[in-house]
C-alpha cells in the first residue's frame, strides 16, 4: 500500500505516491482537455474529447495518448437521464497490451450524498470494484474500493489528493484525474 500526497500547483497535481514521483499538468475542466507529466515512474501524455451532451444524452468519449511508452486508446459512452444526470457510462480499450473494460453506474447511497457511482470492470485480468462518491458542491470526491483484491482510498479536493492506493501503475493517472475533471 503506498501513500498519496498530491497537491495542486499551477494547473496540475504534484507529489508523491510511495517513493514514485507524480507531476501530472492537467487542462481541464472543459470537453477538450488534456493531461501530460510522469506518474509512478512512467510518461503520460494524452488528451480526451467529449462530445457535447447539448440535446445529446449518449455522448461518446475518446482518449488517445501514451502511458511510459504504450499506447492508450479509451473509449466511453456516457447514458444521461433527461434532466443530465449520469445513468451509466461503459469504458473499453487498451493501455498497451493490457486490456481495460469498466461499467460507472449511479449507486443508491444515502449516507454518502447523492452522487455515488458505482465502477465494476477488468484491467489486464485483474478485478476492479470502486465506489466513487462527489460531493454535491462539486468540492470534493472520494474513491474507495479495491483493484485486484488491493484497497484503494484516496481523497481528491481542488486543491489535492491523498489516500492510499496498491493497484496498477498504468491506472493511477486516469483514477485520479477522471474526478478532478469534473470539479476542477
Amino acid at each position: 500500500m503506498a501513500v498519496v500526497q498530491l497537491e495542486r500547483v499551477e494547473g496540475g497535481l504534484a507529489g508523491v505516491v510511495g517513493d514514485q514521483r507524480v507531476d501530472l499538468v492537467l487542462d481541464v475542466p472543459n470537453s477538450r482537455a488534456s493531461v501530460r507529466g510522469t506518474s509512478m515512474g512512467g510518461r503520460v501524455d494524452g488528451y480526451w474529447h467529449i462530445e457535447s451532451n447539448f440535446n445529446n444524452l449518449d455522448p461518446i468519449g475518446i482518449f488517445l495518448g501514451e502511458y511510459d511508452g504504450s499506447p492508450v486508446f479509451l473509449r466511453n459512452e456516457v447514458h444521461l437521464t433527461p434532466h443530465y444526470a449520469l445513468k451509466h457510462a461503459d469504458l473499453s480499450g487498451a493501455i498497451g497490451e493490457q486490456e481495460l473494460r469498466a461499467r460507472v453506474a449511479a449507486v443508491e447511497a444515502p449516507a454518502y450524498g447523492p452522487s455515488v457511482w458505482g465502477v465494476d470492470g477488468n484491467f489486464d485480468g485483474t478485478t476492479i470494484t470502486v465506489f466513487v462518491a462527489v460531493a454535491s458542491d462539486l468540492s470534493g470526491a472520494r474513491l474507495d474500493g479495491v483493484i485486484g483484491g488491493l484497497p484503494i482510498k484516496l481523497d481528491a479536493t481542488r486543491s489535492s489528493v491523498t489516500g492510499e492506493y496498491a493497484g496498477p501503475r498504468a491506472l493511477f493517472p486516469l483514477l485520479v484525474c477522471s474526478p478532478l475533471y469534473f470539479f476542477c
